[in-house]
């Protein structure tokens, strides 16, 4: 399991459409929503970064048979992160 860096978002409504993410060692790249809930539900942790900073690991909610991604643990079926550029 591993620290997944979020650098960049971008919403499509109250959904994550894409997140620009840097693994450690690796060059930076763009996943999907649905890449990103699977690696959370594998296990990896996925961490907005802000100003350089390291902010606290976003929640994968579940939400009945839906999965939300999230800054709380909020039972909604809405994502929501933290101000990030767009990518």
């Amino acid at each position: 399991m591993g620290d997944v860096l979020v650098k960049r978002a971008t919403m499509a409504g109250d959904k994550v459409e894409k997140l620009a993410i840097d693994l450690h060692g690796l060059p930076s790249r763009v996943i999907d929503r649905d890449t990103a809930v699977a690696w959370m539900r594998d296990g990896h942790s996925l961490i907005p970064v802000v100003g350089g900073e390291r902010l606290a690991a976003l929640q994968l909610v579940e939400v009945g048979d839906a999965h939300a991604i999230r800054t709380d643990n909020a039972a909604e079926d809405a994502d929501t992160l933290p101000e990030l550029p767009t990518v």
